[in-house]
């Protein structure tokens, strides 16, 4: 279940402060060492929680390869810039270092304990907690994954009392290796500060709940349609989006028709946990229709809304 979050578009982007905060407010509190918060339990399975904002946002990168481009991405007023290290910028799977601390400063806040935006982190149950291989160059990649999220930065254009800003802040604010393995490459605990933004959405339950399959997902476009129908769909009946503009949304760097023919692969995989995925081609320009897996509930919306005859017409496309 998800916390207090409606299927909408957040107002602003990345909040650092409230508008009663007088100017320079966080730069004080930021220069302050936070307390740490240490995750004291081993566990498999636990409530992965994401964070609204990142989840609308291509703010990480589906690239496999070390991408150190400059991305922009406006919409409805707003805009965000990613901008990269020399080590290149966070991916959609360094991602899961920061839910992994966001799920357990959530946990940490409902069981009554003390949270902080600083975290140690034991590797291990990291991995294991996010379907990782705990093989010896796993712990390797987690160092590198602490370094291209300290790397890279994140510019957005927000309004404070009308007038528009420009702020700048990074995904981690900084991170120590505090357990190396025996070749002293590898982490076998370390603490990261997370950055203010990102606790304030956990905070404030300005998070979404995702399903755990979702670290199964092996595929970095898959990964990021899952976040989008999660924050869009949500737990609705279907929602539907054009390609360009899922394109967009989706921080692909590929053209229109080879980012057609992606989509039409992971449709046939179908590998979405909650989602059932569909290409409607007989519209232009084409849509992705995404549609939960309880068909129940499916069933029961499409006669509503008098869409039975359209659902029906994909479920069995998904069937031939």
């Amino acid at each position: 279940m998800s916390h207090r979050i409606t299927d909408r578009e957040t107002t602003t982007l990345f909040p650092l402060g409230r508008a009663d905060e007088p100017a320079g407010g966080n730069l004080l509190a930021s220069a302050v060492q936070p307390d740490l918060f240490v995750v004291l339990e081993s566990i498999r399975d636990w409530p992965v929680k994401d964070d609204v904002s990142s989840m609308e946002y291509p703010i990480f990168s589906l690239s496999k390869n070390r991408d150190t481009r400059i991305r922009v991405y406006s919409r409805a007023g707003r805009s965000i810039r990613i901008i990269p290290s020399a080590v290149g910028a966070a991916t959609v799977f360094d991602k899961d270092i920061l839910i992994y601390c966001i799920s357990q400063i959530v946990r940490g806040q409902d069981a009554g304990i003390k949270v902080s935006r600083r975290v140690r982190v034991d590797v291990y149950p990291f991995l294991l907690g996010t379907r990782r291989s705990t093989g010896g160059a796993a712990y390797e990649r987690v160092v590198d994954m602490c370094r291209r999220l300290k790397g890279t930065t994140i510019e957005t254009n927000v309004k404070t009392n009308e007038r528009e800003q420009l702020e700048g802040f990074g995904l981690v604010e900084d991170y120590r290796v505090t357990s190396w393995t025996k070749n002293g490459k590898g982490a076998l605990e370390l603490e990261l500060t997370i950055s203010e933004w990102l606790y304030r959405a956990a905070m404030d339950f300005d998070i979404l709940t995702l399903h755990p399959g979702y670290f199964n997902l092996g595929q970095s476009l898959e990964r990021r349609l899952y976040e989008l129908a999660r924050k869009h769909c949500g737990d609705k009946a279907w929602w539907e989006i054009s390609l360009p503009l899922l394109l967009e949304k989706s921080g692909s760097s590929q053209s229109l028709r080879r980012f057609k023919q992606e989509i039409k692969e992971i449709v046939e995989r179908d590998p979405l946990p909650d989602y059932h995925l569909f290409l409607d081609e007989s519209v232009k320009p084409n849509k992705l229709v995404v549609m939960t897996r309880n068909n129940a509930k499916l069933i029961s919306e499409a006669s509503k809304a008098g869409k039975l005859s359209w659902v029906s017409y994909f479920l069995q496309k998904k069937l031939s």
